[in-house]
C-alpha cells in the first residue's frame, strides 16, 4: 500500500514510516497538514495515517478536507484523544478507523491491512498484462483474463475487444471464462462489482456517484436499480 503518514512527533513519525516499510508498504511522511499538498503532488496515496494534534490545521479538519477532495482514500487516526466525543468527531470527518495512542506497529499494521480489504483501490484504467495471453494455456489464459477483469476500473473492454487481445472468438472465450468461473463474463463482473460496491458502502463513506463512476456505470440511477435489482434494497440503505 502506498501510505502517507502525518505526524508532528519527528521520532514517533520516523519510527511508524520505518515500521511500515519493513511490512512492505511505500511510505511517506511530514509533520503537519500544510505539507501535505506536496507530499500529493508526486505520490498516490492509498491510505492516510493522521494524528489529530498537529500544528496549525489539525487533523480533524484535514480529515474533512481529504474526504472531500479524495473521497475513495482510506484515512486512519491515530491520537492520545480517547473520549468518546473525540472518537465520534474523527468517524463525522471521515476517519476509517480510530486508534488511541499508546498504538503499536502491529496494532496499526493490523488496521492497515483491514482497510485495505474493505476499501476500494482500483488504478484508473485497464491493467497492462505483463505476459502475452495468446501464448497460454486455456486455463492459464482464463485465470489472466479474470484478474484483468477485476482490477479493471470504469467502463470494460467489450467482449469483441477482449476476444481480440486474447486471440479467440468472443464465443469461445465466454464458454472458457463460464467453464471455470460459473458465469458467462458479463454476468460474472456485473455481480462481483456489486459485490464490492455493497462492502464499500458497508464499511467506507465513499459517495455513492464516485462507486458508480469506478464500477462502469454511466449514471448513479443506473447503479442504484442494478444494486437494488441484485440485493432487495438500495444502496443508501446501508448508511441510515
Amino acid at each position: 500500500m502506498n501510505i502517507i503518514v502525518i505526524e508532528d512527533h519527528d521520532a514517533l513519525r520516523e519510527v511508524t514510516i520505518a515500521a511500515l516499510q519493513d511490512m512492505g508498504h511505500v511510505v511517506q511522511g511530514g509533520d503537519c497538514a500544510e505539507a501535505l499538498p506536496e507530499l500529493l503532488q508526486n505520490f498516490q496515496a492509498d491510505i492516510m495515517v493522521l494524528d489529530l494534534n498537529l500544528p496549525g490545521e489539525d487533523g480533524i479538519s484535514l480529515a474533512q478536507r481529504l474526504r472531500k477532495s479524495h473521497p475513495e482514500i482510506g484515512i486512519i487516526m491515530v491520537t492520545a484523544r480517547i473520549e468518546l466525543s473525540d472518537k465520534l468527531r474523527g468517524y463525522e470527518s471521515g476517519a476509517d478507523i480510530y486508534l488511541t495512542k499508546p498504538t503499536s506497529v502491529e496494532e496499526l499494521g493490523a488496521a492497515i491491512q483491514a482497510l485495505s480489504r474493505r476499501i476500494a483501490i482500483w488504478s484508473e484504467t485497464t491493467p497492462q498484462l505483463a505476459v502475452d495471453p495468446r501464448s497460454l494455456k486455456t486455463k492459464e489464459r482464463t485465470r489472466l483474463l479474470h484478474q484483468q477483469l477485476i482490477h479493471t476500473t470504469g467502463k470494460l473492454p467489450t467482449l469483441n475487444e477482449l476476444a481480440m487481445q486474447y486471440g479467440t472468438t468472443p464465443r469461445k472465450l465466454n464458454e472458457e471464462f463460464a467453464a471455470q468461473y460459473g458465469l458467462a463474463i458479463v454476468p460474472y463482473i456485473i455481480d462481483y462489482r456489486l459485490q464490492q460496491a455493497h462492502e464499500a458502502i458497508e464499511n467506507t463513506t465513499i459517495p455513492l456517484k464516485t462507486l458508480a463512476d469506478r464500477f462502469g456505470y454511466s449514471h448513479s440511477n443506473h447503479f442504484i436499480t442494478a444494486f437494488k435489482k441484485r440485493f432487495g434494497y438500495p444502496p443508501g440503505s446501508l448508511r441510515k
